[in-house]
């Protein structure tokens, strides 16, 4: 994580504050989302039965994915039971690895299991929302891996949100930074005007190199044939000749991924969005490029989004320079941040302009992507909204989509509200 603790050792929560907050926030839903509801009528699988996962794309992402539902599997919570994949070879090796289960090389048959109860989409951005939506579709619970969707389909994502509604199907999108129950009780306080009226937020993500998108070649040989499906990966990205490296290293081109902005910057973003309970921004102003990196995708990254009557958030990224900063949300009567260490809030007093008592609460899970597999697993038992759900993550995408629009086309991006779409100005 690239944020860095400020938070002094002797400094101790406000009692009285911590205690409203922790009881005002008891049983509410992941910090963004409507209120929980439970599903009536509908047959799921209870909390002492173990749920099959069927895994979507299973490169070296899915990997962890894999290993935490094997552990699950120990636990009798969840099981392997189907692997998909477009390239044979890891195909194969994935279905080894998770016991010789059943492979499939489109993800339409893997949907048509019955013994898949849950899927597991870790495959390149831009298939995530057409085969969740398919997920949805067929009666799946899915965890999805982040970005929601690839930058230019903002439009599926809402489609993707409409489907798990009507379908009442639970989605869980891989930000793990959300696996944390202590981002409920802060977003009640600021509710409660902890800090007063948020009018500022800024948040980054840095480190040095860009190892990330440069992934590893397992076949410079590899071709198109029986065991590599070029037109399934491509899908509906524009129709180019086979390139090893637009294959196995996608994330560095434009027409497969957004780079920082959808694969990074929507880790620091997504807690600040559900923290304040935003909706979709009302304009976005994006900036960067490639610096020193040769590839498509920028390695320098930032985004403004303005939202009405709201605060401003600034997102800053650099894979040049690992030097972090802490994620501060400003308000007109004090400031939160988001360190290593955990939150910190420091409410001000508005009549002397002193700090008073801060409050400090350790995390309890963030960035533990176990602990958002077992949010996902109870919640498909509960059909309770889970820590990092569609309703949160389809405005996330808004900005981010924008900000890389905007960066494309040297413009600024609007969102308009009546036809919930964004717009170039």
């Amino acid at each position: 994580m690239t944020i860095r603790s400020t938070a002094p050792a002797n400094r101790t929560p406000n009692r009285r504050q911590f205690l409203r907050a922790a009881g005002t926030a008891a049983g509410l839903a992941a910090t963004y989302a409507a209120p929980r509801v439970t599903v009536l009528g509908e047959e799921v699988k209870g909390a002492n039965e173990r749920i099959g996962v069927g895994f979507i794309g299973v490169g070296g992402r899915c990997q962890a994915h894999i290993d935490i539902v094997k552990k699950l599997q120990e636990e009798g919570k969840a099981e392997p039971v189907a692997v998909c994949d477009v390239y044979a070879p890891r195909l194969e090796a994935a279905r080894q690895k998770c016991g010789g289960v059943k492979a499939y090389r489109a993800h339409e048959e893997l949907l048509q299991d019955p013994n898949v109860d849950v899927v597991c989409i870790a495959s390149p951005d831009r298939h995530h929302a057409p085969q969740a939506i398919d997920a949805v579709e067929a009666g799946k619970d899915v965890y999805c891996e982040k970005p929601l969707t690839h930058w230019s389909q903002f439009e599926l994502a809402k489609k993707l949100e409409e489907a798990a509604a009507g379908k009442r199907r639970i989605v869980q999108v891989g930000t793990q930074y959300m696996a944390d129950e202590n981002y409920a009780k802060v977003s009640q306080m600021i509710k409660d005007g902890v800090i007063g009226k948020v009018i500022h937020a800024q948040l980054g993500y840095f480190r040095r190199g860009d190892w990330g998108e440069r992934m590893v070649i397992p076949d410079a040989g590899a071709k198109p044939g029986p065991d590599l499906d070029w037109e399934r990966f491509l899908g509906d990205a524009p129709q180019v000749p086979f390139s090893v490296s637009r294959f196995f290293q996608w994330r560095l081109y434009w027409d497969y991924a957004g780079g920082p902005a959808t694969d990074l910057l929507v880790h620091t973003f997504t807690p600040v969005f559900c923290l304040l309970g935003l909706d979709y921004p009302q304009r976005v102003f994006g900036g960067g490029g490639c610096f020193q990196y040769d590839r498509e995708v920028p390695d320098q990254c930032n985004i403004i989004a303005d939202y009405k009557n709201d605060p401003s958030i600034v997102m800053m990224n650099s894979l040049s320079n690992y030097t972090g900063i802490d994620t501060k949300i400003r308000g007109t009567d004090g400031i939160i941040l988001l360190t290593n260490a955990g939150i910190r809030i420091v409410p001000i007093d508005p009549k002397t302009g002193k700090e008073t008592d801060e409050i400090v609460l350790a995390w309890n899970g963030m960035g533990d992507t176990a602990k958002l597999w077992r949010n996902f697993i109870e919640c498909v038992g509960s059909r309770q909204q889970p820590f990092s759900p569609i309703s949160a993550a389809v405005r996330v995408q808004a900005p981010l989509s924008a900000g890389i629009i905007g960066h494309r086309e040297n413009k600024v991006v609007l969102f308009d509200a009546e036809k919930q779409k964004l717009t170039l100005s």
